[in-house]
């Protein structure tokens, strides 16, 4: 098992230094056993987390995220009983040359209980936006292609995408038609700004790094060049949308004006 912290050997270290008492002895039993159940609980995550992601076909990945959800509350509750035990059933009877090595006992065991909650998630991809998109695309050119009137039969080419239901003439009999590709092309809506922001990850790490050499008002050309990227992939995730684009880009650039530049 992971050993974070190194805890088993600092909990040994404050047995040490306080002489093995009864009360730390007591201490580090019911710690370790605690930490062990937390070991157990990382390596559960590890090895599960990313296949409940994956099987997660919401594209909201509530099911996951109740997964997700239910790990980091049994982690809390370790942390809570361990602590609710060392104020409680511990402090009170330590004395003051015991107290100095109980308290980093219990430090020692509750930053390693810590770091294993906070680090048990870090390597789940929890959504491949790149491949949600793709197949939202290719939903969408199936739709498209078998899209005809439904008066004259005739096949209906459409140049611009539609993302939401829409009335679409046909040429020939000039009857309206229904273009709705289905609920999982609207999710692209939902989708655009995650993954503008995945594809311009690089400009926005190279105005966070101007930003900490320059500050905010420095750094100002290096956030609107990421702007600006983002704002252009969005136009190419979801075509048809530009003017709305352009006034989101318009509100970041005056937000950061207003708030980061002036404040």
């Amino acid at each position: 098992m992971m050993n974070f912290f190194n805890f088993n050997k600092e909990k040994n270290q404050a047995a040490d230094s306080t002489g093995g008492t009864p009360l730390t002895q007591r201490l580090q039993t019911f710690l370790g056993k605690l930490h062990a159940r937390a070991e157990e609980m990382h390596a559960e995550v590890q090895d599960s987390a990313q296949s409940v992601a994956d099987a997660d076909s919401d594209p909201f990945k509530r099911s996951y995220l109740q997964f997700k959800a239910g790990m980091i509350a049994q982690f809390n509750a370790i942390m809570q009983k361990g602590s609710g035990v060392y104020q409680k059933e511990v402090v009170p009877k330590a004395s003051p040359m015991e107290l100095m090595a109980l308290s980093q006992l219990f430090n020692d065991w509750n930053i390693s209980v810590l770091n294993m909650m906070t680090s048990a998630f870090d390597h789940v991809v929890e959504r491949d936006l790149e491949r949600e998109y793709r197949e939202i695309m290719e939903e969408y050119e199936r739709y498209k292609d078998r899209f005809h009137c439904k008066q004259c039969g005739g096949k209906l080419e459409i140049h611009t995408f539609y993302f939401t239901a829409t009335y679409i003439a046909c040429p020939y009999c000039r009857t309206q038609n229904t273009f709705d590709p289905g609920t999982k092309v609207r999710m692209a809506e939902h989708l655009a700004r995650p993954l503008a922001e995945l594809r311009c990850r690089g400009d926005y790490e190279t105005y966070k790094q101007q930003r900490k050499l320059l500050g905010a008002k420095g750094a100002e050309e290096s956030y609107r060049a990421y702007v600006f990227a983002l704002i252009g992939e969005m136009d190419n995730i979801l075509p048809g949308l530009e003017t709305q684009h352009q006034n989101f880009c318009n509100r970041l650039l005056d937000d950061y004006q207003r708030h980061e530049v002036f404040r």
